[in-house]
């Protein structure tokens, strides 16, 4: 996901959420692996846990957010298990349910996808003296190979692995790699369909702030429509009409930006 609920929750203002801090959960036996928070609905990477004041790894327990019950923890007889933690009035799962959806609807409308895709495999077209040739899907975070078809029978490639770099067969610097751009210098593919096979990783190893912030403003329009966000905002809802037109403002903006064929922009 390009945003998490407690990024949503928190862009929305303080009475959106509460702080938990040092909540004493319960005393280890060295038996007991199921514990309960006292609230539930708990964020998304909000949640701390600590064993006699060292905190403990999220890969050691499993939280289900919606219902604050902790499960595979199991601490040493005396020691004194405490929680960090924020939650709302909205389950955690709903959030995520309305994240997802922003993310789609990022994908469809701005024709990329700004997550970190490995293992991608592209067949490319060679047309007559073409020696420069695009990938449909950039920023290239690593090329893995690029291989020509050096089979006249479309039917049954051989492929033969080619090497990049200054007096090699291709180059895809930096700026290249941004473009999702191969410039070709020797051992050129044959005319054909399908005669270049690119293996690459694309996207980004983190979400892009500006991906981040249409993330979390398209799940806040999904939220001010929803019962739930009006029924736990009734009565201090700070959204008014103007504001949520600034929203839908800078939603159009963001996505009008992130359509740029320049990724220097994100």
């Amino acid at each position: 996901m390009y945003c998490n609920s407690s990024e949503v929750l928190k862009y929305l203002g303080k009475d959106a959420y509460t702080k938990i801090r040092s909540e004493v959960v319960g005393t280890g036996t060295g038996v007991i692996s199921t514990w309960e928070l006292d609230h539930d609905n708990v964020l998304s990477s909000s949640q701390t846990l600590y064993t006699d004041s060292i905190s403990v790894s999220t890969g050691s327990y499993t939280l289900n957010l919606d219902d604050g019950t902790i499960t595979g923890l199991t601490a040493s007889s005396g020691s004194v298990l405490t929680a960090n933690y924020d939650y709302s009035d909205i389950p955690d799962s709903i959030v995520q349910q309305m994240i997802s959806s922003s993310d789609s609807l990022i994908d469809t409308e701005t024709g990329r996808n700004f997550g970190n895709n490995t293992g991608s495999v592209e067949y490319l077209d060679i047309e007559e003296k073409q020696t420069t040739f695009f990938l449909k899907n950039y920023p290239i975070i690593t090329l893995s190979s690029v291989e020509r078809n050096k089979s006249v029978q479309t039917s049954a490639p051989d492929w033969e692995t080619l090497t990049g770099g200054l007096g090699e067969d291709y180059i895809s610097n930096s700026e290249d790699l941004s473009l999702g751009r191969i410039r070709f210098i020797d051992n050129l593919p044959y005319i054909g369909q399908d005669n270049l096979k690119v293996t690459y990783d694309h996207g980004y190893t983190t979400t892009p702030s500006l991906v981040k912030e249409l993330s979390i403003l398209l799940t806040i329009r999904q939220m001010t429509n929803s019962a739930v966000y009006k029924s736990m905002f009734k009565g201090y809802d700070n959204f008014t009409p103007v504001r949520l037109e600034e929203i839908e403002n800078r939603i159009e903006e963001l996505k009008r930006i992130l359509k740029k064929q320049s990724i220097n922009l994100v």
